[in-house]
């Protein structure tokens, strides 16, 4: 019977033994199966061709922007000349202009201000002078439109202060008009001389159309017009000259229409 018992004992410590054993071969875990999640898969790899895509959109977006940019670029420097040469066609037509422009930009500003410039018409300006044997008048009559010197006659009347005085300074007056008076005749530049003398007085008369006037001849002829030589100039304004000559002593009136 002890045998027995002995037996049965040894049989079940080496059960025990193997339980144990199996126990401690088996890892200390979770037996269920592990479950992968198919859409978080799927996220991913999404986002894998995403960032290819975008890679690949960014690689084709930069050598287009850059054609783009030398495009434009070209088109650019091929565009100077045009603007330079329009550039100087504007600059020629404005110093061609300017006289249209200045009498413009004056008419508007008088228009505005309700100045009297605009009107036409004649101003008188005289002034008279004394020496120890003369008496020396002066005559201006200017002729002008919208306030704009067009033409001049100027009147010098030599007077001898005494009658019993030598007239050889008249004569001499004028002969200087006479030889005026044909050069001016010999040469239409858009200006006359009428010459007058007498036992006591001596008349020069000086007329000019200031859009005829041929400066260059003035110049080229300067001796023959001492004492002639024209002070005005086409479109001068009338307004400065009636100042300049009130200045000098000179009293103006006009005669407007």
């Amino acid at each position: 019977m002890d045998n027995k018992n002995e037996r049965k004992e040894e049989v079940s410590q080496v059960n025990t033994n193997n339980k144990e054993k199996t126990t401690e071969s088996t890892p200390q875990s979770n037996n269920k199966p592990q479950v992968v999640n198919i859409n978080s898969t799927n996220e991913v790899n999404q986002k894998v061709v995403d960032n290819n895509n975008s890679n690949q959109t960014n690689d084709n977006t930069v050598p287009t922007s850059a054609k783009i940019e030398e495009n434009t670029t070209g088109k650019q420097k091929k565009g100077h000349p045009v603007f330079l040469v329009l550039l100087m066609i504007f600059l020629f037509a404005f110093v061609f202009f300017l006289p249209d422009i200045t009498n413009f930009i004056t008419d508007y500003m008088n228009k505005s201000t309700g100045a009297n410039e605009l009107k036409s018409g004649t101003m008188t300006c005289t002034f008279s002078n004394s020496t120890e044997n003369i008496n020396y008048n002066y005559d201006f009559s200017f002729k002008y439109e919208k306030n704009r010197l067009k033409s001049s006659r100027m009147t010098t009347t030599s007077r001898l202060a005494d009658t019993a005085t030598d007239n050889s300074i008249l004569t001499e007056k004028n002969n200087s008009c006479e030889f005026l008076k044909t050069v001016l005749d010999e040469n239409d530049i858009g200006m006359t001389a009428d010459c007058s003398v007498s036992a006591a007085v001596q008349i020069t008369t000086q007329n000019i159309d200031y859009e005829k006037l041929d400066m260059d001849f003035i110049t080229d002829n300067i001796t023959e017009f001492e004492g002639f030589y024209p002070e005005y100039e086409l479109n001068q304004s009338v307004t400065t000259i009636e100042q300049e000559l009130e200045n000098s002593g000179y009293t103006c009136e006009r005669n407007e229409r």
